[in-house]
């Protein structure tokens, strides 16, 4: 029930993706094969160290 409220319904895909949007990031949201920590894991990797920070904080905020 969380991982659908988090990650799949149709609200919380739009969600990350206007964020992530918004921000100027070109990380995709979190979608149905991951884990929300396997996402950011890949996501940390390819984001360049500058944006690591706000990608932390969206990362954590945006589910809350």
């Amino acid at each position: 029930m969380m991982r659908h409220l988090l990650l799949e319904c149709p609200f919380a895909r739009q969600t990350w993706h206007e964020v992530l949007a918004w921000l100027g990031m070109t990380n995709t949201g979190p979608n149905e094969e991951d884990t929300l920590m396997a996402w950011w894991l890949h996501a940390k990797h390819n984001t360049p160290t500058q944006m690591r920070k706000g990608l932390a904080s969206i990362a954590f905020l945006t589910p809350w």
